[in-house]
């Protein structure tokens, strides 16, 4: 099949995108476009279009940004159309009315991750949530199917999507080195990797760490933050 994944949010070359979703895909024979920002090149059997600076404004990359991006994709005229923005929702009722089969990957729990959106004054949150909710709900009953980063986004999917399906992100086995050092001789260390901010639980994890004999390694992209304690991090 001729697939295209499409972002117009994520950064180049994104772990689950690009190199779980896309590379996994090209290695199992399809021909697949990515369709981002950034620079367009090909690489490990992808071919990667590159739509060029986003905007630093969060509005323009959610409008003009994002509907350059689609533009993009739709005159690649593919098969299949996975869409990893919820921004992208829009383009994807447009893509499933020319005949394309349309997936939303949802990477988060989108309607719940909008009450703490800090950009969003709180008193509207509970409102805007509920009106995202509202027309998710329209666009997934009318594409192909939802592919959720975790079984609790799945769940928050079903009865409303036509076709759901977990796709966990776990390391694919070829990047993981394995050792044969028993678990009981090994060094007491928790890691954590990903985004490092507040919403992603880096004060809790921290904290938990509180009682523990061991070491916390974060590794990811992280804000500054100060740390109480004597956990290592």
């Amino acid at each position: 099949m001729k697939v295209c994944h499409v972002t117009n949010k994520h950064e180049p070359k994104d772990i689950r995108i690009f190199h779980k979703e896309c590379v996994s895909l090209a290695a199992a024979g399809h021909d697949v476009w990515l369709v981002e920002k950034g620079d367009s090149e090909e690489l490990h059997g992808v071919h990667i279009v590159g739509c060029g600076e986003a905007p630093k404004s969060r509005r323009r990359r959610m409008t003009a940004f994002a509907r350059s991006v689609y533009e993009t994709a739709a005159g690649l005229d593919c098969e299949v159309y996975h869409l990893h923005d919820p921004e992208l929702l829009p383009y994807g009722m447009k893509l499933k009315r020319r005949g394309k089969k349309v997936v939303f990957d949802s990477h988060e729990d989108v309607p719940a991750q909008i009450l703490d959106k800090y950009w969003i004054p709180k008193p509207l949150r509970k409102a805007v949530a509920a009106t995202y909710k509202a027309y998710e709900t329209h666009v997934v009953k009318r594409i192909d199917a939802v592919v959720a980063a975790t079984p609790h986004i799945g769940e928050q999917f079903e009865g409303r999507a036509r076709k759901v399906v977990v796709v966990n992100n776990y390391p694919k086995l070829d990047d993981i080195t394995f050792h044969d050092t028993p678990f009981e001789e090994r060094d007491a260390i928790v890691c954590y990797a990903g985004g490092i901010n507040e919403l992603r639980g880096e004060k809790v994890m921290v904290e938990a760490m509180r009682d523990v004999q061991g070491t916390l390694v974060i590794a990811g992209d992280h804000e500054v933050m100060e740390i109480g304690g004597g956990s290592d991090i």
